[in-house]
């Protein structure tokens, strides 16, 4: 036989291509945890300054007994403050992208770019946040040493030494999470009947972030926890509300009165996303722009918790 018509000669004649261009876009593998929650939120509220410096107040005086019936023979009692910064900057990422990716179309497109832009807001806080864990002074654990149910209660006893009264989380890497479920597995006793245990065990009812409640804390996983002590370990944190701080700067005025309203592809109070035209190369290059502070606002709030970074 000869002279058939099939896919291979024609893919070698022109006929066919080798291969077309699916529709359809796996995502890869990756972290899309953002934990502004976990902090307190400082509305901007200055004018002036990039800085915002916030009050601390310590509570907490007891009266004392009057020396007799007639005199009070009372001193005075110090009014103690102290106070912490909060200082925008600018943060941003940038694409760059050719005309000829925008004429040819395709499954990435410019919204793939935008949607890129956008999400990254959320993951920078994530990542200024576990930045400062590493500041905290109160540490459990043991380097080199894998992660167990003895550190998490030993963090909620240091909290607990603190008049730390509200609930706590813990932020841990990945490798510390399941260094956790192994010692889990492990528990007898009391331990090894709570319900919260056998969910913890499990897979995270929240996905890659959220990864379950134990002994009335509530556990994430990320992976912007960073290393320490020569790489060797990973410092998460077990934290309660008013631990870290955060705020960021209103865009308004700069999209009010420095850029063409053309030019904003996307924008909300803290960020914007800008074009930037090079129209001599035929390349547009959205920038994603915004202005976030992120601080440790009270360290007896927080404890930090450095176990292996290994297997």
């Amino acid at each position: 036989m000869a002279n058939e018509v099939s896919n291979a000669t024609l893919v070698s004649n022109g006929g066919r291509i080798s291969k077309v261009l699916s529709p359809f876009v796996h995502t890869l593998l990756y972290d899309p945890v953002g934990l502004r929650s976990l902090m307190t939120f400082r509305p901007e509220g200055v004018m002036g300054s990039a800085t915002a410096n916030v009050t601390k107040l310590t509570r907490g005086s007891a009266a004392a007994a009057a020396s007799s019936e007639t005199s009070g023979g009372a001193s005075n009692t110090a009014l103690t403050t102290a106070n912490y910064d909060l200082t925008v900057a600018r943060y941003l990422l940038k694409f760059q992208a050719t005309d000829l990716f925008a004429l040819t179309g395709g499954p990435i497109d410019v919204d793939t770019i935008m949607s890129i832009l956008e999400e990254a807001v959320e993951l920078t806080y994530t990542d200024l946040l576990t930045a400062l864990f590493a500041n905290i002074a109160g540490n459990v654990g043991t380097s080199g040493a894998r992660l167990t149910v003895d550190d998490i209660f030993d963090a909620l006893y240091y909290l607990n030494m603190q008049n730390n009264g509200a609930a706590a989380v813990a932020v841990l890497a990945p490798r510390q999470i399941n260094h956790l479920r192994e010692s889990l597995r492990g528990e007898t006793g009391a331990m090894q009947w709570r319900t919260d245990v056998s969910g913890m065990i499990g897979a995270g009812v929240g996905g890659v972030g959220f990864q379950g409640r134990l002994l009335d804390a509530s556990f994430y996983q990320s992976d912007s926890v960073a290393l320490a002590n020569a790489n060797a370990d990973r410092q998460g944190c077990m934290f309660t509300q008013g631990a870290f701080a955060y705020r960021f700067g209103s865009v308004a005025g700069i999209l009010n009165t420095m850029i063409n309203p053309a030019d904003v592809l996307m924008a909300t109070p803290e960020m914007f996303i800008e074009r930037v035209r090079d129209g001599a190369n035929g390349m547009s290059s959205p920038y994603l722009n915004f202005y976030p502070a992120v601080a440790e606002q009270e360290d007896l709030r927080g404890v930090k918790i450095t176990t292996s970074a290994s297997a």
